[in-house]
């Protein structure tokens, strides 16, 4: 549940959390697409690292090292995946596949950890999304946190009332685990409900004129300056990486192994 961490906001004052959410959609944007084109260890682990100052930039390395923690278990689940399904340059591939994740994956949460969902509900609608679903999708990333603070109530809850979830085997783990299922659903419905009328009490959808908010969002110059620069930066590594134009160290392959998984 460590890993629902990255969806909670938590407000403070730096660079990061002062930038529109457009802009920084365009950072995170060019970190994605970045891991995506490279495939080789090095340029990933740049990416990595970039993230991470970024993180420490933005205040938010303990909420990251929470996530982290919890993607541990992932992370090691993809290097044994590839290692084992890949017939050839197992090591090099593995290693570059579990860093793509562990990009992706921290970049997403540096927008989240500096984004309130107001203003991310704002600016999805000032890009021209319909009212319905950036109110959909921001409360959906409400709920994440939330769902994964009542799972540990009743988690607890359970456990004082003597359920030992750890004990037994694999199924009688599941078995135990299941149980918390029945009251976790009620318990969001419940929830939902209350939601459902507190919108309809607000009056929402009732008029198809949509209301002007009281603070909108501005690009300001620096946003701008931001945006054009990651945008920027991407293109020119992307045009340098296809024209084979990029340092030829970038492109360094770790060794194979000396035990083969496979023979042909």
């Amino acid at each position: 549940m460590s890993i629902l961490e990255r969806f909670r906001f938590r407000r403070r004052d730096t660079p990061l959390h002062r930038l529109d959410p457009r802009s920084k959609f365009a950072v995170v944007g060019s970190l994605s697409l970045l891991s995506l084109v490279f495939s080789e260890p090095l340029p990933l682990l740049i990416l990595v690292i970039v993230i991470t100052s970024l993180m420490a930039v933005a205040k938010v390395m303990n909420e990251w090292a929470r996530t982290l923690k919890g993607l541990v278990p992932f992370l090691a689940l993809v290097f044994a995946l590839n290692f084992i399904t890949v017939p050839y340059d197992r090591l090099n591939f593995s290693v570059a596949m579990t860093l793509r994740l562990l990009a992706l994956t921290s970049a997403f949460s540096l927008f989240f950890l500096t984004t309130t969902p107001d203003d991310l509900a704002l600016a999805m609608e000032s890009s021209g999304i319909p009212r319905d679903f950036s109110l959909m999708f921001t409360m959906s990333l409400r709920f994440v946190p939330t769902l994964a603070r009542d799972l540990q109530i009743i988690t607890d809850a359970f456990r004082c009332k003597g359920l030992e979830l750890e004990k037994g085997g694999l199924i009688t783990r599941l078995k135990n685990y299941a149980k918390l299922l029945i009251p976790l659903m009620v318990l969001e419905v419940k929830r939902s409900l209350m939601i459902a009328e507190a919108l309809e009490a607000r009056g929402f959808g009732a008029s198809p004129r949509r209301v002007k908010p009281y603070k909108g969002l501005e690009m300001r110059p620096l946003d701008y300056l931001v945006s054009f620069t990651a945008l920027l930066a991407t293109f020119i590594i992307v045009a340098l990486n296809y024209l084979n134009l990029l340092p030829s160290w970038l492109y360094l392959r770790l060794p194979e192994p000396a035990i083969p998984i496979f023979s042909h």
